[in-house]
């Protein structure tokens, strides 16, 4: 079309325009959080590791979030891709509060496996009905039919989705990613020192018995 008119200019306006602005923001601004979280978990838990392990259930509550726009039949709009980033900072507190309570227990000297056991039984509770109650509160606003309620309900679709899928995964897939962790350390531990250690040995969580 150019090359017919070659004067004429093509841009980018209105609702396009103001998305494109957004994005641009988001692009320094979502991996500026994650860095955040990451520092402050890694300070809390003294884990480079751990934190990664946190951070992974990230990507599954977005995933959780976009799928819970298809099943109910929404787009993705704007204000969903709002909601997904205030989701990353949602969906990590399941996961500190398990491997927190799991770290806790090995200080206390319990074994690993058993500290894991207990920190799941110990937290399933405060895990399951934290994220219900996010899911509730958010429950009528999804359902509200009202004109000016569905500008929100997107951003609303985004963290109730991500959140229920999340937890399902936290209180699964964490505990076997903590104790796939624990195996590599004791691998790693057993190449540089020539002995198998005990898996409570390469855990950090075990430095904190001075503070107990």
């Amino acid at each position: 079309m150019r090359h017919r008119y070659p004067g004429l200019i093509i841009a980018m306006q209105g609702e396009k325009k103001k998305m494109r602005e957004s994005f641009g923001g988001l692009r320094i601004g979502f991996p500026m959080a994650v860095l955040g979280i990451f520092i402050i978990i890694a300070t809390i838990f003294r884990s480079y590791i751990q934190p990664f392990i946190i951070l992974f259930t990230v990507p599954f509550g977005i995933i959780g979030g976009v799928g819970t726009h298809y099943l109910l039949g929404f787009n993705l709009s704007m204000m969903s891709i709002f909601g997904l980033v205030a989701l990353a900072g949602v969906v990590v507190n399941d996961a500190i509060v398990l491997i927190e309570r799991v770290n806790e227990n090995i200080a206390m000297g319990l074994p690993f496996i058993d500290s894991i056991k207990k920190g799941g039984a110990r937290r399933f509770r405060a895990i399951f009905l934290t994220s219900l109650s996010t899911v509730g509160g958010l429950t009528p606003l999804i359902l509200e039919t009202d004109m000016q309620a569905r500008f929100l309900i997107p951003m609303a679709l985004s963290i109730a989705g991500g959140v229920a899928f999340a937890t399902v995964l936290t209180l699964l897939l964490i505990p076997s990613l903590l104790v796939i962790l624990n195996d590599l350390r004791r691998l790693a531990r057993r190449f540089k020192h020539g002995v198998w250690m005990t898996r409570e040995e390469v855990e950090p969580a075990q430095g904190r018995k001075a503070d107990l």
